[in-house]
């Protein structure tokens, strides 16, 4: 994709394509400011997926990601939903968005056709964390 040569992507038009290449640009700048920053950017940077996946987004581009302590642990973190959960005084916009632990690990990318992410998708990055966290372990 960062070469614009991504040719399953179904907005593919035609090697090099220029929208793919702006789009890698676009999320790695997200990943870095995640990094930098503990929180994303702007709302619609991540979008969290299933037990404690999320994804980077930007277009129709979607790369997944769960965080973990790199010990072989991971524990879950969700969206939080209430805001009365995070600290009373936070006036943070971006209070919704879990404290992660220290490593961010990324899994699998895909090009969104629906409202939804497809299923496989996220099974695939499911599939990929647990493989990745159970190797921390061993």
């Amino acid at each position: 994709m960062s070469a614009g040569e991504w040719e399953t992507d179904p907005y593919f038009q035609g090697a090099p394509d220029d929208e793919q290449i702006h789009d890698v640009a676009q999320i790695f700048a997200k990943i870095e400011y995640v990094g930098v920053h503990g929180e994303p950017s702007n709302r619609t940077a991540v979008n969290d997926l299933d037990k404690g996946v999320w994804e980077f987004k930007h277009g129709w581009h979607r790369l997944a990601y769960f965080d973990t302590p790199g010990d072989g642990s991971f524990e879950p973190k969700e969206r939080v939903d209430d805001r009365r959960i995070c600290d009373p005084d936070c006036e943070d916009d971006y209070w919704w968005y879990p404290i992660m632990d220290s490593v961010l690990r990324l899994t699998n990318g895909w090009s969104k056709e629906g409202q939804m992410a497809p299923p496989e998708a996220v099974d695939l990055a499911l599939a990929i964390r647990e493989e990745d966290v159970e190797r921390d372990g061993g």
